[in-house]
């Protein structure tokens, strides 16, 4: 089982809403959204929200995983999308994403906070790298932190 010691979880309000993020990482990625809402871009969003938990069957092993998505966004197309932050990207995730994918048609947007391919980087980034090009995922957001947050940093508590 990982450990996640170097995690320090927050509670903070976002949107009339009091919730206890994982990191700061999913702390500002929130306040994006609300501001898509507020902007009329987006309908509704929720982080961790129970009715989106997924059960993923492996066919290889018949084994079921569980896949909670970090947040389920309401378009305004009326469709369903799932977020996924990530400061770390580990083989589980991509297996866990890779199945969302085939055994759901919502659409997955993954966002890393900063994901190079650098050579301490190379394997979160060629996984993550496999998961965009075989169209498993909608989008990649690979650098969050200078193409979302520095833009909207004047809005963050923390």
């Amino acid at each position: 089982m990982a450990r996640f010691g170097n995690v320090h979880r927050i509670t903070l309000s976002v949107g009339g809403r009091e919730i206890t993020f994982r990191s700061k990482l999913e702390y500002r990625y929130c306040v994006y959204l609300q501001l898509l809402k507020e902007q009329g871009l987006i309908q509704d969003w929720w982080y961790e929200d129970p009715d989106s938990l997924l059960e993923l069957v492996q066919q290889y092993e018949n084994n079921i995983k569980r896949y909670l998505p970090d947040f389920t966004v309401l378009t305004n197309e009326g469709h369903y999308e799932y977020h996924e932050t990530k400061g770390w990207f580990p083989a589980k995730d991509y297996t866990k994403l890779k199945l969302t994918s085939e055994q759901y048609e919502n659409e997955i947007v993954l966002i890393f906070a900063n994901l190079n391919n650098t050579r301490s980087q190379r394997a979160q980034y060629n996984r993550a790298k496999r998961l965009e090009d075989g169209k498993f995922v909608k989008r990649v957001i690979w650098n969050a932190k200078r193409d979302i947050f520095r833009k909207i940093k004047h809005l963050f508590e923390v």
